[in-house]
């Protein structure tokens, strides 16, 4: 779930282009990575928390209990990211 994440947040990062500097060429995703890692943290927490809240819809709006508990064991994983 975490690698799920990571790759959604260098995805929206990455979306407008690389960043070119001299003859070299950075992905947005990693120079954010490199250079403040609190704000790359945050934007994975940014994404968790949207996931999360999707499932808890989800969750609210279900009878079926099997499903209840892989959607919640799904919250659980997010949560603990």
């Amino acid at each position: 779930m975490r690698e799920m994440i990571l790759d959604m947040v260098d995805d929206i990062l990455d979306s407008e282009g690389d960043v070119k500097i001299g003859n070299l060429t950075f992905s947005r995703s990693a120079i954010l990575r490199e250079m403040d890692p609190v704000a790359y943290r945050s934007a994975c927490v940014d994404i968790a928390d949207s996931l999360i809240s999707d499932l808890q819809d989800e969750l609210d709006s279900t009878d079926d209990q099997e499903e209840k508990d892989e959607i919640q064991e799904r919250i659980d994983m997010l949560e603990s990211i």
